[in-house]
């Protein structure tokens, strides 16, 4: 047999594709003892597989025994029904203790808004100040933009020469009065 179709044979075994011949013809091959070097490896695994397949079991009951255990109680249960109740009773105490360190951290009853001035007058005076600081800093970060501003202006300057533009417009169309006029005369 050669390399190649051993290759095959080796792939469909692996996948457990093989028929009883076929994995004997591995086995025979591997036995033979003249096998490439990039399955020396999986010589060791098919001459255990020889040696185990002449095992014989001693015990005469084995089957009985092994019949008897599966036909008993004697396995654990497949599914565990507790399981998702476990898991639901935990979701819900999670979900709980969430809930109560939200209320203990952000607690809306604890805090009442209290005036921080007694005097209104006060009050006043404070938050003048601070709207005029306020203003007093945008119109700081404002100030690097007065070059569009100018820009602006200029294009308002430019609004005149929009009206002379029209102008033109409307002379070009006397220029096709014109053609019109040098068109009749000429014929």
């Amino acid at each position: 047999m050669n390399l190649h179709e051993i290759e095959k044979l080796l792939e469909k075994y692996f996948e457990g594709e093989t028929s009883l011949s076929e994995e004997n013809q591995l086995r025979d091959f591997f036995a033979s003892g003249d096998v490439p070097l990039k399955w020396k490896n999986l010589e060791g695994y098919f001459s255990f597989v020889i040696q185990e397949q002449d095992q014989k079991i001693e015990d005469a009951d084995f089957d009985n025994k092994v019949m008897s255990a599966v036909k008993g109680n004697n396995l654990a249960p497949l599914v565990d029904l507790r399981r998702p109740w476990i898991y639901w009773i935990a979701g819900v105490a999670a979900s709980v203790l969430i809930l109560i360190a939200v209320f203990v951290k952000f607690d809306p009853f604890s805090k009442r808004i209290e005036d921080t001035y007694k005097d209104p007058q006060t009050a006043y005076l404070e938050a003048r100040k601070i709207l005029l600081f306020v203003s007093a800093q945008f119109n700081k970060g404002t100030r690097s933009l007065e070059p569009v501003n100018a820009l602006e202006t200029g294009l308002k300057e430019l609004k005149p020469v929009a009206a002379y533009n029209k102008g033109l417009n409307e002379v070009n169309r006397l220029d096709q009065v014109d053609k019109v006029d040098k068109f009749i005369t000429n014929n």
